[in-house]
């Protein structure tokens, strides 16, 4: 029976063809909805024999269990009969037996993972993240550029980038519970082999599963390892594999047709060109025949558009801020072979470090976990996060675009064969640069094509199809480019999308790229392309005072700022210190930014703006780029330096706590906020006061701070106080600080003003910063563009 294949009953013809009526099917019907030829139908019909997985096939298709409609012989009866005595009865003990004999070979498989530029195998588990999937395919959904985008004005906005289309979130090996076909979609790095083989190892522990067998295939393997058969025969290689771990066919034919197996099938998308359409025929028609096992396939996303029948679609969601700090503790244990106590302790570091402001575009990259290796890989011998992110980010292209798929050993189908790398990086950075310009962080297909068009071609239409060809193989293969929406795309990092963009420009420089880069000095959205171009320049002295020009010229006609400014380098010239006058003209900006204007009292002009000047004159540095230093931290009392500034630092705070607790009573506040407002005001007064060496102003405050009546933990009599003479007294203390200190003017800025002096600020703040971040600009230069910041147009442009 078996070499002659199987051949259908009397009885069984009968049953077949009115299941083939009731399903409203011909014989032709069948066989294409089958995907074989005509002619084993046909036999099957005839009563004629047939091949076994043929046999099967037709019988499951029209819903009829084969061994009721196969025809046996009298002396295979016995045979028949035994074997399904045995199904019934030891199936169970035959699955704890075929897993004891694969179990060798599932762990030497699946139990260790060979990680980018480690050179030891990591095992599996000691570095395993359980990943989130989304049952929502991003590319599938019909969304518009408005609702993917709805507000991406600020770089805090921008960096949500990646927590788009992550609907219906699960966890991964729930999927796994839920649908007994899954295909799980991903990124390239996102973790799709890594879960295969997780599910591989631990249904081979009998912890998922245990009443099936793990069987974990490469698909890339499979058909290298089969093309000299002539066809790809999931069944012959299964049995083979099985045979080499001692597991007769027979046994191996029980498990897959009593449905006893898990089987993980490892990157569609790596499979080669030639025989894609073949893979394909042949998924379809195994996990058809053999339906009661348990399926996952994993693949790119983007790969194709074919679905196989009953298979569920997910797709992997981005790591999240816990899948990160659990990726890394266990990264430094395994990889970087530390205690877990030590191991835990360096990545506690680590995400502290990721989670500081200036290292939000590394940490964008984070996400993802391959790149998260990278970035681990640095800190692993600088015990700093990437310190040179230019050169980081170039590293992490090469890896996206060759590496990754070299070190595996596959090779992609190229549509163009002239495409080199640093073309596919040019073409890339064009990509960025078009849309960046144009403030498109999504984009359509006819949009990112028109780009390609002209870059490769001078004939769009003639090569439309390779044009559609090649923007697949960027989003497929090197996974840079991702399919948000139906035919909308997005680089797949904002980060990455900043530093093309900045690429770009550093390639075409000098010609028109400085001046298109530098009328952007006010926008926040190019910061990170400021100080990407700067750090990636040979020599970005031209860009520097291309930039410090710019500054210049955005308050140059206006008198009023212009008079501010003479204002600060007066007050500067007057403070005995040897602490550079730049510092000392940011150190008194600063103090005219937090102070709300008089008349309305209002927000103040830099409000919420980061206000760093304390570390500046501390570290005699000009500008260091840290962290803001909040007014609870000058009310403590830890201002360790110059007794003047120290002293206009206390008199601001004074002045801004009595606008704010101003603020309070009016909008009568909480009790407790009140309370608060009151306290912060006699503190700041108070530390002025332990400052203050001239008698005259020192008199004047005391007498300013015995005006305020006494509370305990009752504000309202302070607060009838407050409201009737409040104000009067918020206009002394002015007049008090103007008149001795030379500080706390009410400028009187209008609205447009204001604007300005925000531009003013960020632009100086950006320069100051690009200025750290380049090592290509000459000492003396550094310090000529600092010394004349913060000037007057007329004192630069002496």
């Amino acid at each position: 029976m078996t070499s002659q294949g199987l051949r259908a009953s009397p009885e069984g013809i009968k049953a077949a063809k009115t299941a083939l009526t009731d399903k409203t099917l011909s014989q032709h019907k069948l066989a294409v909805t089958l995907g074989i030829t005509r002619q084993p139908v046909s036999k099957f019909f005839a009563g004629e024999p047939v091949s076994r997985s043929c046999f099967v096939q037709i019988c499951q298709q029209l819903g009829l269990s084969w061994q009721k409609v196969v025809s046996i012989p009298d002396d295979e009866t016995s045979e028949i009969t035994a074997k399904d005595k045995f199904n019934d009865v030891d199936i169970n003990t035959l699955v704890e037996k075929v897993r004891q004999k694969r179990q060798d070979k599932i762990t030497h498989q699946c139990g260790t993972l060979q990680m980018l530029d480690i050179a030891p195998v990591i095992p599996l588990n000691n570095i395993y993240t359980d990943i989130t999937v989304c049952e929502e395919i991003s590319s599938q959904q019909w969304l518009d550029i408005a609702d993917l985008a709805p507000d991406f004005s600020h770089q805090s906005n921008v960096h949500s980038l990646t927590e788009i289309n992550n609907l219906n979130k699960l966890p991964g090996l729930e999927a796994v519970s839920r649908y007994s076909k899954l295909m799980v979609l991903g990124k390239p790095g996102s973790g799709k082999s890594i879960f295969l083989q997780y599910l591989a190892t631990e249904c081979n522990k009998g912890e998922l599963q245990p009443k099936r067998i793990s069987i974990f295939i490469r698909l890339q393997e499979f058909a290298e390892d089969t093309q000299d058969d002539g066809e790809l025969s999931l069944l012959k290689y299964i049995t083979q594999e099985f045979f080499s771990s001692g597991i007769e066919e027979k046994a191996t034919a029980t498990i897959l047709a009593e449905g006893k197996a898990l089987i993980l099938l490892d990157g569609l998308d790596e499979v080669p060109y030639a025989y894609v359409n073949q893979m394909n025929r042949e998924l379809r028609r195994f996990t058809q025949t053999y339906y009661k096992n348990q399926f996952v396939i994993s693949c790119r996303l983007g790969y194709q558009n074919y679905r196989f029948p009953g298979f569920t679609q997910v797709q992997i969601v981005d790591f999240n801020n816990k899948q990160i700090e659990v990726f890394v503790k266990n990264w430094f244990v395994a990889v970087a072979h530390q205690s877990r106590e030590a191991g835990e302790s360096i990545g506690n570091l680590f995400f502290h470090q990721l989670n500081l402001l200036e290292n939000q575009p590394i940490k964008e990259l984070a996400i993802t976990p391959i790149l998260l290796h990278l970035i681990c890989l640095v800190f692993r011998v600088k015990s700093e996060l990437p310190s040179n992110p230019a050169k980081f980010y170039e590293q992490v292209l090469n890896v996206l675009l060759v590496k990754w798929d070299e070190v595996r050993g596959i090779q992609r189908n190229q549509i163009h064969g002239d495409l080199s790398l640093e073309r596919k990086k040019k073409l890339l950075s064009q990509i960025a640069a078009s849309t960046f310009e144009e403030k498109s962080y999504f984009f359509k297909i006819p949009e990112i094509q028109h780009i390609i068009a002209n870059y490769i071609y001078s004939d769009t239409e003639q090569y439309q199809q390779d044009i559609a060809a090649s923007l697949k193989v960027i989003e497929v293969q090197n996974g840079l480019l991702v399919e948000r929406s139906r035919e909308i795309y997005s680089f797949s990092h904002l980060t990455l999308h900043e530093y093309l963009t900045a690429k770009n420009i550093v390639e075409n420089f000098p010609y028109q790229a400085c001046n298109n880069l530098v009328k952007h000095i006010t926008d926040e959205r190019w910061r990170q392309v400021f100080l990407l171009t700067v750090n990636m320049l040979p020599n970005a002295e031209d860009m520097i005072w291309a930039m410090k020009k710019k500054i210049d010229s955005i308050v140059a006609n206006d008198e009023k700022i212009q008079a501010l400014l003479i204002w600060l380098s007066r007050k500067a010239q007057s403070v005995s210190t040897s602490y550079q006058a730049v510092a000392l003209r940011a150190f008194y900006l600063v103090c005219v930014g937090r102070t709300p204007q008089e008349e309305p009292f209002e927000k103040s002009i830099f409000y919420a703006a980061s206000t760093y000047e304390h570390k500046i004159i501390r570290s005699d540095n000009v500008f260091i780029h840290t962290p803001s230093c909040d007014l609870e931290w000058a009310l403590v009392g830890n201002i360790a330096f110059n007794p003047d500034l120290a002293l206009d630092e206390f008199l601001t705070s004074t002045l801004i706590c009595a606008i704010e607790l101003n603020l309070a009573v009016e909008s009568t506040l909480d009790d407790a906020i009140t309370l608060d407002h009151i306290q912060a005001l006699k503190i700041a007064l108070s530390q002025a006061l332990n400052l203050v060496t001239q008698n005259d102003l020192k008199g004047k405050l005391q007498s300013l701070e015995k005006e305020l009546p006494h509370f305990n933990s009752n504000s309202e009599k302070f607060c009838q106080w407050w409201r009737s003479k409040g104000k009067d007294w918020i206009r002394n203390l002015r007049k008090t600080l103007i008149y001795y200190r030379n500080i706390a003017h009410d400028w009187q800025f209008n609205k447009q003003q204001i604007e300005l002096l925000q531009q003013y600020y960020y632009a100086n703040k950006l320069i100051i910063d690009c200025l750290n971040q380049s090592a290509n600009i000459n000492p003396a230069t550094q310090q000529e563009i600092q010394e004349s910041l913060l000037l007057t147009f007329k004192e630069t442009n002496k």
